[in-house]
């Protein structure tokens, strides 16, 4: 064979696809385009909805009386902007692994025989129980091996509803185990519901609550909220008024854990709950709660020192009688604060 010009043709030694090899093709690229475009939207939302976030909570912080006189300069942005990388990260895996919310957790090894309650665990808005894995995996480790964690409707949800069902699962969770002493661990806006849940349970079988980043005092940023169960977390809410004489302090050990960097509690203030013991942090964001090593050992600490309080006032208290809180820890066991951790 010739080709135009009189010379040989070479022979073409690339080989056309086989109808096989595209058809092995097509379900991958059908596969890898759609993840690849929800991850780059996530992605995007998240730092947009990061950056408002922060906006607001920076416009609310320099508005403060104490904060007037005070210069923000680009040295103290630039010192803020690793903090808010290292939670606009976190906040995307937490997005991404919201379906993992339907997966049943498995009961870790030596739960069974472990002498701590058990710890049901409640996640704050738009997340699942998914993102409270990494705390209570860590938690685990530490000797708590015993949890549950507690799924609710919270997009268009209903605070109510979340609370009985959360009621339930603490009856069911303590029936099973066989105990009177429950932990619940909760993030955001978990913090009401189970501040919802416990108010009226007089004999609740729960000796203790942890709240992290739950927004007690309301947060101004959820002014903004389209959502009618988000914006119930807005200060002097209805649910949040119903919530201001609670006096489920005296009724049980109630530690909430806040920080001064997370920007969905503005001002961050409105992470203090009154009559709890209310632990302060710093650099760490909301979701950051969920995975600061620091607040991981805040928590253990804090579960240690409930644990041994329970303890003395069953022994003490007559049989039947109703446990009331300690009005201060007594020696030799001390409230934790991780002062290692600040």
């Amino acid at each position: 064979m010739h080709d135009g010009r009189g010379g040989p043709r070479r022979a073409d030694t690339r080989t056309a696809p086989t109808h096989r090899s595209m058809l092995l093709q097509l379900p991958q690229n059908m596969l890898v385009v759609p993840v690849w475009n929800l991850v780059t939207l996530v992605v995007a939302a998240v730092v947009v909805a990061q950056l408002v976030c922060f906006l607001v909570a920076l416009y609310e912080m320099m508005n403060l009386p104490e904060m007037r006189r005070v210069a923000l300069g680009p040295r103290a942005l630039a010192g803020v902007f690793p903090n808010l990388v290292l939670e606009t990260l976190g906040t995307v895996v937490a997005v991404l692994t919201l379906p993992l919310g339907a997966v049943p957790w498995r009961r870790v090894a030596g739960a069974a025989t472990s002498p701590r309650p058990p710890l049901v665990f409640v996640p704050g808005y738009a997340l699942t129980r998914a993102c409270l894995w990494p705390l209570r995996h860590r938690l685990a480790a530490a000797g708590w091996a015993n949890a549950v964690g507690y799924n609710y409707r919270t997009l268009r949800g209903d605070l109510e509803i979340a609370a009985r069902g959360l009621r339930a699962a603490i009856a069911d969770v303590a029936t099973a185990c066989g105990t009177s002493h429950v932990v619940v661990i909760a993030h955001g806006m978990g913090g009401l519901v189970a501040r919802l849940c416990l108010r009226d349970w007089i004999d609740a079988p729960v000796c203790a609550l942890v709240t992290l980043g739950t927004p007690h005092r309301g947060s101004k940023l959820y002014a903004l909220a389209l959502d009618p169960m988000a914006r119930e977390m807005r200060p002097e809410s209805a649910v949040l008024d119903a919530l201001a004489d609670d006096e489920l302090p005296r009724r049980l050990d109630v530690t909430a854990i806040y920080s001064s960097f997370d920007v969905t509690v503005v001002p961050s203030s409105g992470g203090q709950y009154p009559g709890a013991s209310n632990i302060e942090i710093e650099g760490v964001g909301h979701v950051g709660l969920l995975w600061s090593p620091r607040v991981v050992e805040l928590v253990r600490e804090n579960l240690e020192f409930a644990l041994a309080t329970a303890s003395r006032a069953d022994v003490s208290a007559p049989e039947g009688a109703r446990r009331e809180r300690q009005a201060a820890p007594s020696a030799p066991t001390q409230r934790a604060t991780s002062s290692s951790s600040e």
